[in-house]
């Protein structure tokens, strides 16, 4: 059950499907998680109720991973993590750094273009590319090889990555005006936001996974 005094991480612990309402209202589940539904919502001006309903309605649906992962084996989570969102990532982001190139090529003059989106896009996949290497070659070894508190140092610089991460999302919703387009968007351009929808989405779900269950089980906190 949903309650103000919730936080959000606990939230999408509990109801995985809630990950995407919460992020269709701007609620920050995973750099953020540690705020209450009662103090996030009042940051965003929203009716924490209205939250309330939403994600009971959530839980009805068969929408997102319904894997209790605070009770799966700790290398079963890392190799859920590398499969579901390390592999597929350097991909996606390859293909939107081309597609936002394309479009901002292509109708560079439309004011509503999302000008300076290629490039902030080459800067998100250079930070990520970097930081999936570090996990891959460096943190999760030490982690399945029962590392424990030894992981401490390298999942504290991890934290700090995610928070880069968190904030080159801010800069994509901010150039794209929230996803906003307009009237004659061609389908490139709408293929475009709705794949960086989804990479947002699949970023912030992947940042929760080791923010909220991974890291503070392999610390023991």
């Amino acid at each position: 059950m949903v309650t103000k005094d919730k936080t959000l991480a606990q939230i999408v612990m509990e109801n995985p499907a809630s990950a995407r309402v919460l992020r269709r209202l701007r609620l920050d589940f995973c750099c953020g998680g540690e705020q209450t539904l009662e103090k996030a919502c009042a940051d965003r001006g929203i009716d924490p109720e209205v939250v309330e309903r939403k994600v009971e309605n959530a839980a009805k649906s068969n929408e997102g991973d319904g894997t209790n992962w605070i009770e799966r084996p700790i290398p079963e989570l890392v190799q859920h993590i590398l499969d579901r969102y390390h592999a597929p990532l350097r991909t996606e982001i390859s293909d939107l750094v081309d597609l936002a190139l394309k479009v901002e090529q292509v109708h560079q003059d439309k004011p509503e273009r999302p000008e300076g989106l290629a490039d902030v896009l080459s800067e998100a996949r250079e930070a990520i590319e970097s930081h999936l290497e570090k996990e891959e070659k460096i943190l999760f070894p030490l982690i399945v090889s029962g590392g424990g508190q030894m992981a401490y140092m390298p999942i504290k610089v991890m934290m700090m990555e995610h928070e880069d991460h968190a904030n080159n999302l801010s800069r994509i919703r901010e150039i794209t005006k929230d996803f906003t387009l307009p009237d004659y968007a061609c389908a490139s351009w709408r293929e475009l936001y709705r794949a960086l929808e989804e990479l947002e989405m699949d970023l912030m779900y992947h940042i929760h996974l080791e923010n909220n269950i991974l890291f503070p089980r392999v610390l023991g906190v």
